[in-house]
């Protein structure tokens, strides 16, 4: 695990990230600095391979809203079906 400052998740957010390597890929998840709350993740490739270039990203999300709710299936009130 190393720390990564400045990370920055799909929508354009700047956070600290956990990251990790494993299989030639690296994974970063990226926390809000003041509140810690989970922004989201991108993980890229480590070296040159058949499934790309070296620094590829292979994935990018943000975690843009979230609720709770009762039930299986049910919408939390302000979120979107």
């Amino acid at each position: 695990m190393e720390v990564v400052h400045g990370a920055v998740d799909a929508a354009g957010r700047r956070g600290e990230a956990l990251a990790f390597e494993s299989l030639n890929e690296r994974t970063e998840y990226i926390f809000d600095k003041t509140t810690h709350t989970y922004l989201g993740e991108r993980s890229y490739l480590l070296k040159d391979s058949k499934a790309g270039k070296a620094g590829q990203l292979t994935g990018i999300s943000a975690v843009l809203d979230r609720g709770v709710a009762d039930k299986a299936g049910q919408v939390p009130s302000g979120g979107k079906a």
